[in-house]
């Protein structure tokens, strides 16, 4: 018998909110316009933000400090179209548009160790810092390999830990409530790796394409979140250009979480 429940949700996508870092402009009109869309996509990492609270449902809050998650981003997703989420029993997860079936993410899910954890980098953590503007761009044959990237740090408060939650994925949990310090949701985790990116670099659209998370600790508020990371690697697929990326998200309460990140770092046309 598995050990996991099978869950199904539904949740009506609303806009991103107003970008607090440097945008992405596939997130907004023009821009995906320019990358052969037909209207703003919702960020991915706020499709997996709801579909992990789904996966909590039916793998138990044990995956929150000890659970690993390895999903890919399929096809795009607009603001209000409505998703069915759906974790099976065995873990895996797929979540798709109700009105033409359109699957946006598909993936899978357990507790304990990847799989593939022993396959991820473990970039040298440093404390937070600034990059020397003007920030550089580089092509396909240039990628920065192997090299540690500045890292990004952001004081996560209490307020803004539900804020993210209640305002941003629209949830109503009171997991993430409380006048104290309150636990920082998954979906915050899986984002450091996209302002870490354009911290260091400059970029026109990107696209989130994969992610693969390993939970080691949740952590909670009223203190910095670090993300340290370094570009594994990079290569071409039907004309848009790839990079893989390998990061460590931690705090002063340790490690929280291991990371592989791939995005398309200039789509094809762009």
């Amino acid at each position: 018998m598995s050990p996991f429940n099978r869950v199904v949700d539904r949740v009506v996508a609303t806009p991103d909110p107003p970008s607090t870092g440097v945008h992405n402009p596939i997130h907004d009109a023009e821009g995906a316009d320019a990358a052969g869309y037909a209207g703003a996509l919702v960020a991915g990492v706020r499709t997996y933000g709801w579909v992990a609270q789904t996966i909590v449902k039916a793998l138990g809050s044990e995956w929150l400090n000890t659970g690993w998650v390895d999903f890919s981003l399929k096809r795009p997703l607009f603001a209000e179209e409505e998703v069915i989420i759906e974790v099976d029993a065995d873990g895996s997860i797929t979540c798709t548009v109700e009105h033409d079936q359109r699957t946006v993410l598909a993936g899978e899910a357990g507790l304990g160790d990847a799989p593939w954890l022993r396959e991820l980098a473990k970039p040298e953590q440093k404390p937070a810092g600034q990059p020397t503007p003007p920030l550089p761009g580089y092509e396909l044959s240039s990628v920065p390999l192997n090299e540690p990237l500045t890292p990004l740090g952001a004081w996560v408060t209490r307020d803004t830990a539900s804020d993210m939650v209640s305002s941003d994925l629209g949830l109503d949990d009171p997991h993430y409530q409380g006048s104290e310090t309150v636990p920082i949701h998954p979906y915050f985790v899986a984002g450091r790796m996209a302002p870490l990116t354009r911290h260091n670099f400059t970029y026109g659209p990107t696209i989130h394409v994969r992610s693969q998370i390993q939970h080691c600790k949740q952590g909670t508020s009223d203190r910095e979140v670090l993300i340290n990371a370094q570009i594994v690697d990079a290569y071409e697929r039907k004309g848009h250009w790839y990079q893989v990326l390998d990061g460590i998200v931690s705090s002063d309460e340790g490690t929280l979480a291991q990371l592989r990140h791939t995005t398309i770092f200039r789509p094809r046309g762009t």
